[in-house]
């Protein structure tokens, strides 16, 4: 199959995928560039607010530091972009690495190309969400954003968390569609690709999952303190 056959099919036949990671017919540099080049936009897109968010000025720096903060975001943004699959090897390698061991244990068909080549397709879906969230904020206007919940939007339940509860908002922000959708398929490739049984499979993606609510969490944190 080729780049955009794999793209569509994890999508709507993710079992077509799955046999071609098994059999070896498809690595991890394929996905890794779909994934990457999905990023890239993402982080191009995401630029403007970015600088919609430094013009509030929630630090309260002089005019002249912010001024030099705007200039740098619009100099350097494409900088971000340009690094943005390496950023993208280098995290799916750390999270895809520390639960490596538990797939070893699970399966002893397991390679980790292969496994890294499962995460990176698996994690389509939940790159279309991100997408299609900035592409809403766009569309909503950048004049709309007096905070940094205005540049927030997901399809997840953060909204029903308390708004002085980070622990929870990070929490709740982890159960999201497009994510939830990213790790059934996860879940599948790993029974489908090493022959894993359902209760195996579902015992290395909640690992993964806790991974992501831990960061969000530290987001919610730090972007707490930040504002």
């Amino acid at each position: 199959m080729t780049f955009i056959n794999r793209f569509v099919s994890m999508l709507t036949a993710p079992s077509r995928v799955f046999d071609d990671i098994r059999e070896s017919r498809v690595g991890w540099k394929q996905p890794w560039l779909i994934i990457s080049v999905m990023y890239m936009v993402l982080t191009f897109l995401s630029l403007p607010i970015q600088v919609a968010l430094l013009e509030l000025n929630p630090q309260d720096v002089s005019p002249e530091i912010l001024d030099q903060q705007i200039r740098m975001v619009d100099s350097f943004g494409w900088v971000w972009v340009v690094l943005t699959p390496l950023g993208v090897l280098v995290m799916q390698l750390i999270v895809a690495g520390l639960t490596y061991i538990l797939v070893t244990i699970m399966s002893q068909r397991a390679t980790f190309k292969q496994y890294l080549s499962l995460n990176f397709f698996a994690g389509i879906p939940a790159m279309i969400g991100q997408l299609l969230s900035v592409v809403l904020i766009r569309t909503r206007g950048l004049e709309r954003i007096m905070g940094p919940e205005d540049a927030r939007m997901s399809f997840s339940l953060r909204a029903l968390a308390p708004p002085d509860s980070a622990a929870l908002k990070g929490l709740y922000g982890g159960v999201e569609f497009f994510t939830i959708w990213s790790l059934v398929l996860l879940a599948m490739g790993l029974s489908r690709v090493f022959g894993m049984s359902r209760a195996q499979a579902i015992g290395v993606v909640i690992p993964l999952w806790l991974i992501m609510v831990v960061m969000l969490i530290l987001g919610e944190i730090f972007g707490g303190m930040g504002g």
